[in-house]
């Protein structure tokens, strides 16, 4: 067997935004679509002839039954690959659970407006000190979404005349938290001083290295989270000019204590939106030139209603690469998918086809280069899920995810190229490289179906250069007659 794999990994068995511990709405797909550590490694847990496991139950938080260990190839020096969101302090930190490197802040209850509630008193910052607690003591490194103005400080909030009430999370932090502060002109001059007291605030309070990753404003071409077009129709692109000033005073606040941080382009959602809008804040801003990282959501729902096709996303990243592409302050800056999963609740439901659409949507991911990626999310129900929450257990996505972070080292190995049969174009193949130059490949196809846990195959000849086979639950197959039984789910070929 291939140095890259472990032996087996036990199948476990599922769980929003917006703090559910308040009992408060998800707002992340009613807008129309709307980590977590690498396990710290002292030695390489890939040896020959097996794999160990890694026990992580010491950790679990009480009154939760110890998590399973699993077993999870030694990622090496990068990585780095496997972000995550979380949404509740009750439900496990990923990391006892799956292996994970970076946790996204948004849709923890840790926004701008959560902690910055009055003008009269400083910042709360203890819900995010348990959360950065928790991604300490696993490793894990941050990043940490600066959005949602404070209402008392919103043009269109508490003290305006106007306020707007058709922003995300109105019913948790009131009226004109995705409007621009009222100290920001449209063409992003004024003080901004609401803004930069905000960070000053959290910088100093963290100190350095407590945040890897800043990233500016959440889903901007979404006026339910940003609405700085809408408020200044008189000013040619004032929604990219104000996050680009926004975006200058966070880079030179923050460098000035961590001089080690960096920091995102705001991140445009949905296909082709996504490239649209990156496109308008590069021509229009310098923000280019306060961002280390491009990003954007990889979510492609709306490519193909009623169906799943993750692949869809690797076209997404075509147009946005070549947006970056005509700009040389983006050029040769990594790219960033800091949010994506299937899409709005009811999209997908089958638990099999769950599980395909996570191990398709990272291969085809990392095939076209994303060099982090985030998914959306740990233990929202309905929202992409990963926990369940009343199981204590992994569903059978977020099984799959651990034999995606397992099939490719971490993240470290070279995924691709991908691509359909020739005579049989649903019929995909991505090539699978580790480190250590061992080759292996992933199959599946898309003409395939899984309903009710029948998931139906069809017989395809391999290269007599496999010997057997991985699937998504972590089972183990030899390679019979030289053909491998290829479905829906992908699985993983072996020498």
């Amino acid at each position: 067997m291939s140095e890259i794999f472990c032996s087996q990994v036990s199948r476990v068995g599922k769980t929003k935004r917006g703090n559910c511990e308040n009992n408060a709405p998800s707002f992340k797909h009613s807008k129309l679509i709307v980590s977590l550590a690498i396990v710290a490694l002292a030695s390489t847990l890939v040896v020959a002839g097996g794999c160990q496991g890694v026990s992580s139950a010491g950790n679990a938080p009480k009154n939760v039954p110890p998590s399973p260990s699993y077993p999870v190839p030694n990622p090496g020096a990068t990585g780095s690959y496997f972000g995550m969101l979380t949404n509740n302090l009750s439900s496990p930190w990923p990391g006892v659970t799956i292996p994970v490197s970076s946790w996204r802040s948004l849709g923890a209850s840790v926004k701008w407006a959560d902690l910055d509630t009055s003008p009269n008193s400083p910042p709360d910052f203890s819900r995010l000190d348990q959360w950065l607690g928790l991604a300490e003591q696993s490793g894990t490194d941050v990043m940490f979404t600066m959005y949602a103005t404070p209402s008392w400080a919103s043009l269109h909030g508490t003290n305006s005349s106007s306020p707007n009430t058709f922003c995300a999370f109105q019913q948790q932090n009131g009226p004109g938290i995705c409007d621009p502060p009222d100290d920001l002109s449209c063409n992003g001059s004024g003080t901004d001083q609401h803004f930069k007291n905000f960070v000053s605030a959290l910088i100093n309070h963290l100190g350095p290295g407590k945040i890897k990753y800043w990233e500016m404003w959440n889903e901007p071409n979404i006026q339910k989270e940003w609405s700085g077009d809408v408020d200044c129709p008189s000013v040619p692109h004032a929604g990219v000019l104000m996050l680009a000033r926004m975006a200058q005073d966070m880079r030179e606040i923050v460098l000035a204590v961590d001089p080690n941080a960096k920091f995102t382009a705001p991140a445009a959602t949905l296909d082709p939106e996504a490239a649209t809008w990156l496109q308008e804040y590069l021509a229009y801003s310098n923000g280019a030139n306060f961002a280390d990282i491009m990003t954007f959501h990889g979510y492609v729902s709306t490519s193909c209603p009623g169906t799943t096709c993750p692949e869809m996303v690797a076209d997404q990243i075509d147009r946005v690469n070549k947006v970056i592409s005509g700009f040389p302050s983006a050029q040769g800056k990594p790219l960033f998918d800091t949010e994506g999963d299937w899409g709005p609740p009811g999209t997908v439901t089958d638990p099999d086809q769950q599980a395909s659409y996570v191990a398709r949507y990272y291969l085809m991911q990392m095939w076209k280069g994303v060099a982090k990626s985030y998914w959306w999310n740990w233990d929202i129900s309905d929202e992409g899920a990963f926990y369940d929450d009343s199981s204590h257990s992994l569903n059978p996505a977020g099984n799959a995810y651990v034999q995606i972070v397992r099939w490719t080292n971490g993240g470290t190995a070279m995924v691709g190229p991908c691509s359909t049969d020739a005579t049989v174009t649903t019929r995909w193949t991505c090539a699978v490289q580790s480190p250590g130059g061992a080759q292996a490949e992933a199959i599946w196809d898309t003409s395939q179906t899984c309903a009710a846990g029948n998931c139906s195959t069809s017989s395809v000849p391999v290269s007599a250069a496999f010997s057997s086979y991985l699937d998504l639950s972590g089972n183990q197959a030899p390679v019979a007659n030289q053909s491998v039984p290829v479905g829906l789910k992908p699985i993983f070929l072996v020498q």
